[in-house]
């Protein structure tokens, strides 16, 4: 079995909980907001330390000028190319940067929770880093657009760890009244307020022993922030119109479709709340960027409605954007369902012409990100999939139009994972889609 390598970071700020990061490229540590890594440290400058990873397995570490150097024991680093393992100083800061093996598998499902299917490269890294993330009592930010599951990988974290006897408890923040949302969050006394009849227990002294899931944690009021920072800090709950406190112990697992640190930017969220919440940091990639998982969801959706799909449908649902995600790709499988003849079982590309009628799920240069642009890597994938289409699959024409040479065009096709026309399955393939 194939095992990968990830280098983790791991982060001790003075007076916070540890949080942990995974070093894929390049990233600024600092104080400033705009460090790919902020700091709450006041010792430090805006940008205190670069950490490069290295194909050697070795990290490259970089300060400054005008930034204190890097303690490791007894010496002083300014510049060096390092091995992983050591503990760094950095102001008040202590960093470590270890080596965790992935494996090729998909970590084990607990029975009677529902999988977060998938079996692309990045899938199978959100699994397991939701999984490892599990094991530890910090608090976890799923950071994902809409429709990516982010209440089944909720779950599953609920499920493998050490809480899973304890009760699961999601909460939707944003669909809660802000009239309402305090006593939903932390209960009421009788007589509270018009209507409380009754003491309720609120989600968090639900959640007791167990995990609490705040779904869209950013729309909650600065008021309500404040009390979940406390809650956070020392466990304490105060009920409305409670004379005196209460404690419970629940891990709490927030989320959002946009990213908190731009909220913290536009000074909605508290961003001491957001480090209590983000101590440990799962993105979940869309849908869009793993072409394997919307073949196998949408066999998998077809397939509860007694249906199939034809390989040329296959290929127009990879090349459409769904900004919806998973939730989106499952309404327009039933929609294609609903609309074919009780004689036919395949649904083929013509079930899915809506998808070109609808602006809002066909894939084009704008995207669905906050920032309305696209990476370089997308937009390549965008034109190779427009390209595709207008040739109707037809590759050769295809490199014409885009000015590149066929074997260029296959190495992008593979890069992107884009199957073409015809697939085959090799031996050790293991059912992956290649290129013809």
């Amino acid at each position: 079995m194939k095992t990968q390598i990830q280098r983790q970071i791991h982060i001790q700020e003075p007076f916070r909980r540890p949080r942990t990061i995974t070093l894929e490229k390049e990233i600024w540590l600092g104080s400033s907001s705009a460090a790919g890594v902020p700091l709450k440290d006041t010792t430090l400058p805006e940008f205190a330390l670069l950490i490069r990873p290295l194909e050697s397995g070795k990290i490259w570490i970089q300060v400054p000028e005008g930034a204190p150097e890097i303690q490791v024991g007894d010496l002083s680093v300014r510049n060096a190319e390092w091995p992983i393992g050591y503990r760094l100083r950095l102001g008040e800061t202590e960093i470590r940067i270890e080596a965790e093996t992935t494996s090729e598998h998909l970590p084990e499902i607990p029975s009677g929770v529902l999988p977060w299917l998938t079996v692309s490269d990045e899938g199978r890294k959100t699994l397991w880093t939701a999984r490892k993330s599990a094991r530890t009592s910090l608090s976890i930010y799923l950071e994902g657009e809409t429709g990516t599951g982010k209440e089944v990988l909720a779950h599953l974290i609920h499920a493998w760890s050490e809480r899973a006897t304890g009760p699961f408890i999601p909460l939707h923040c944003g669909a809660l009244p802000l009239s309402l949302a305090e006593s939903e969050l932390f209960g009421h006394t009788k007589g509270s307020f018009t209507g409380a009849h009754k003491q309720r227990p609120g989600a968090l002294m639900q959640a007791h022993n167990g995990t609490l899931f705040l779904d869209e944690v950013g729309d909650l009021s600065p008021e309500i922030q404040v009390k979940l920072l406390r809650f956070l800090e020392n466990g304490e709950i105060r009920p409305v119109g409670a004379d005196q406190c209460f404690h419970a112990s629940a891990r709490v697992v927030c989320a959002t479709h946009l990213p908190l640190e731009k909220l913290v930017e536009q000074g909605k969220f508290r961003q001491d709340l957001y480090y209590r919440l983000a101590s440990v940091n799962v993105q979940i990639p869309p849908l869009r960027t793993r072409p394997e998982d919307i073949a196998l969801l949408a066999t998998k959706f077809a397939k509860e409605t007694g249906h199939t799909i034809s390989p040329q449908a296959l290929r127009r649902l990879q090349s459409t954007e769904w900004r919806g995600n998973v939730r989106e790709l499952r309404h327009a499988i039933e929609r294609a369902c609903g609309l074919v003849s009780e004689s036919q079982s395949e649904l083929k590309e013509e079930q899915f012409a809506f998808l070109l009628e609808n602006t809002g799920t066909a894939l084009s240069l704008e995207s669905a990100h906050p920032s309305g642009l696209l990476s370089l890597k997308e937009m390549e994938r965008v034109m190779l999939l427009k390209t595709l289409r207008l040739t109707q699959g037809n590759r050769n024409s295809a490199a014409k139009i885009l000015g590149v040479a066929r074997s260029t065009l296959f190495d992008m096709l593979k890069r992107h994972r884009i199957p073409g026309p015809r697939t085959s399955k090799q031996p050790g393939t293991q059912g992956k889609l290649f290129v013809a």
